[in-house]
């Protein structure tokens, strides 16, 4: 056992130097030989999940190892929320919208009360799928749940921003095409400006 915990400490200390595949070989060594070790299995979820996090930043944008990495990480705990919700943000980042929503609504369904998977599905809506009206809610939701999340904070703003403007030109647009029909004199129907006689009365509008 003394073996064991000394590999252990060995492989963590390799995590920390940012050394995730000589850690990982240590331990996934270790658990083959002693599948049933909470100790080891934790240990090795701890270092799988550095990795993913490690492969999941922009700065090294390993994605595709990363959903191999929280894919790992689930078939030794299914229950792993963090590992549902980090899976989401590599398949976001791969422009797989689908499997991205997909994982991260596994992580709500083990952690319904953790605002930042709110917030992704929010940017998921907003940014792949361009649906603005579906993206508010999800932040207002992730507000709900903390108010002085400033990132959602920021988004809701963005989005009711981009809301407005939407609206505000629709109704510019509808001016617009109102301006360029032309109304009855007689009957008061609306019709439309190439019209020489009205479309309810026959009345001659020119």
């Amino acid at each position: 056992m003394n073996e064991n915990s000394d590999k252990i400490s060995k492989a963590l200390e390799l995590k920390k130097e940012e050394k995730f595949v000589e850690a990982l070989e240590i331990l996934n060594e270790l658990y083959n030989s002693e599948p049933n070790s909470k100790d080891i299995k934790n240990a090795l979820i701890e270092v799988l999940f550095e990795y993913g996090a490690y492969l999941n930043d922009e700065w090294v944008s390993g994605y595709e190892k990363a959903v191999e990495i929280f894919n790992r990480i689930i078939e030794l705990d299914v229950n792993h929320y963090r590992a549902w919700y980090n899976l989401g943000i590599a398949f976001f980042k791969l422009k797989e919208t689908e499997k991205a929503l997909e994982a991260y609504n596994q992580a709500l369904k083990i952690k319904p009360d953790y605002e930042y998977i709110y917030y992704n599905i929010g940017l998921l809506y907003e940014i792949d799928k361009e649906d603005l009206e579906t993206a508010l809610k999800y932040y207002e939701e992730a507000l709900r749940l903390n108010e002085n999340f400033t990132y959602a904070l920021q988004a809701m703003r963005d989005v009711r921003q981009k809301l407005e403007y939407i609206k505000l030109n629709k109704q510019k647009k509808d001016v617009s095409d109102f301006e360029t029909q032309i109304i009855c004199k007689k009957c008061g129907n609306i019709n439309r400006a190439s019209a020489k006689f009205c479309d309810e009365c026959g009345e001659s509008i020119h």
